[in-house]
């Protein structure tokens, strides 16, 4: 009888990365790690594009994945997005009081907004449908042209580089 021990790691996702364990058109994120992490179950806590990135959570632990994927659980997530165009006043108030998103049912929108250049915002959002960021931005007429997750509720990348991961500490698991 085998015993798996659960682990709980965060990801620098570089450029060009996909999270699967098929992937299809690019290489996959578990390619970053041992061996034997992958043996023991290692599965991707959500996604990210693969030209998004940034933050992922990982663990062989079910119950953990899926109070972070759940959107109900309620983590906040928090990119840093590159625009094609700068932010204006307007789209900040449409992005704030939400938009409708094609194929959804519900509006979508940021809980906050940050600007730090004319072009470049940060944006926690809730939920994750498909696309989600991109596609707010597009419904107010901007197109992201670079996205970075820096944070997942209480979880945040700290120093890793592109590539970098680093197990995360029990006590940290909320």
């Amino acid at each position: 009888m085998k015993i798996k021990t659960k682990v709980y790691i965060k990801l620098n996702k570089p450029h060009g990365y996909e999270c699967s364990h098929a992937p299809s058109n690019h290489e996959s994120v578990f390619s970053l790690f041992p061996p034997e992490l992958i043996k023991n179950g290692l599965q991707c806590a959500g996604r990210l594009d693969y030209d998004t990135t940034g933050l992922i959570l990982l663990s062989n632990d079910g119950e953990f994945i899926h109070k972070i994927e759940h959107p109900k659980k309620g983590f906040a997530k928090t990119y840093i997005a590159t625009l094609a165009a700068p932010l204006t006043e307007e789209m900040q108030k449409k992005l704030l009081e939400g938009v409708q998103l094609r194929n959804e049912r519900h509006i979508c929108a940021a809980l906050e907004l940050k600007l730090t250049a004319d072009n470049i915002v940060q944006i926690t959002i809730k939920g994750g449908v498909y696309h989600q960021v991109k596609r707010m931005f597009a419904a107010v007429g901007n197109k992201v042209i670079a996205l970075h997750r820096s944070k997942i509720g209480v979880y945040e990348l700290g120093g890793l580089k592109a590539g970098e991961w680093d197990f995360l500490q029990p006590e940290a698991l909320g």
